[in-house]
């Protein structure tokens, strides 16, 4: 399987429309989100390119270590539905 299609199917989104992202077109704020999940990156390495790729795992892992192995174990489907749960909690 072609990585394009790895993450357009881990993302839920067509193939086409990871070839317009990686050539500089608009995501969605969701999909910014689905993506950083699916690919486990930092949002602001992707969006802004600023800092690193894993720079996310710096901060969660200092201040709840365990939640953030956790979370680290979980299939790409498992974080995205588990990022929906808390979406879900915060903003009902």
């Amino acid at each position: 399987m072609r990585k394009l299609s790895v993450v357009a199917c881990s993302v839920g989104v067509t193939e086409s429309a990871v070839s317009r992202w990686r050539s500089g077109g608009a995501m969605t704020l969701g999909n910014v989100a689905n993506v950083c999940l699916a690919l486990d990156i930092s949002a602001d390495w992707l969006v802004l390119g600023r800092g690193h790729m894993d720079m996310h795992l710096a901060g969660a892992a200092r201040g709840f270590p365990h939640i953030a192995r956790s979370v680290a174990k979980l299939s790409p489907h498992a974080r995205r539905q588990l990022h929906h749960f808390l979406a879900a909690l915060v903003d009902p």
